[in-house]
């Protein structure tokens, strides 16, 4: 069975040779992909309907647990470390958008 990450980064005509964090939104609905060395993490995320945050995001390590490979069709699992790495990078780029968000990290 594929699995739709493909389909979406395709939808969402991610370009795997652009590094950085690209925010694409469907409604409520926000998927933000981090682009890094030719390999795609999706993140997914909405719109609350609530002041405090401008975004709530599924940005928990647990969350940011595949990156894809878009040549390859390929999925990789993403280690730890890795995660939190690029959890702590979300961040620094959300807050640098003047993004309010739920995301902690280290969780």
């Amino acid at each position: 069975m594929k699995d739709s990450g493909f389909v979406e980064i395709q939808t969402d005509n991610i370009n795997p040779n652009i590094s950085g964090f690209h925010w694409r939104s469907h409604g409520r609905g926000v998927n933000i992909y981090f682009v890094e060395g030719q390999s795609i993490v999706i993140i997914y995320g909405e719109m609350p309907a609530v002041r405090e945050y401008d975004v709530l995001v599924f940005g928990e390590a647990e969350h940011l647990n595949k990156r894809y490979f878009l040549s390859e069709q390929r999925i990789e699992s993403i280690p730890l470390d890795e995660r939190l790495r690029i959890q702590k990078m979300l961040v620094d780029w959300l807050g640098s958008q003047g993004m309010r968000h739920d995301v902690s990290v280290g969780e």
